[in-house]
């Protein structure tokens, strides 16, 4: 009988133990999953500035250049200040952050910012 108790209880400790750990399993993943969406966003918050001010640098620095010229200086000045942050980006990233700084400015400011960058 004494065994039999004995067996039970070990069964139900086994038992217990293994929904712990999955519970502990499931809270870490979901906290980590939480905390690494913050981390990305964080991130993306960071390049979206450094980008913002790409353009608005290349906008002061740079007025007599255009079209290309104009977004390769963006290109590059982004890319150092990314680097110099530690932060990688591919140039598919940079183009999509740079073109996005661009149309935000654009919806923002309307014809006083196309004025000012054609030069009118």
């Amino acid at each position: 009988m004494h065994d039999l108790l004995m067996q039970v209880l070990y069964d139900v400790l086994v038992l217990l133990a293994t929904v712990a750990a999955g519970y502990a399993v499931a809270w870490l993943r979901k906290n980590l999953g939480v905390e690494g969406m913050r981390k990305v966003e964080v991130e993306l918050a960071a390049k979206q500035e450094l980008a913002s001010l790409a353009v608005r640098f290349v906008e002061q620095a740079y007025r007599n250049l255009h079209g290309e010229d104009k977004y390769q200086k963006a290109a590059e000045w982004l890319a150092a200040r990314a680097g110099e942050l530690g932060m990688t980006m591919t140039a598919d990233e940079i183009k999509g952050l740079i073109e996005a700084a661009l149309r935000a400015f654009k919806d923002r400011f309307g014809e006083q910012w196309a004025a000012e960058t054609t030069g009118s």
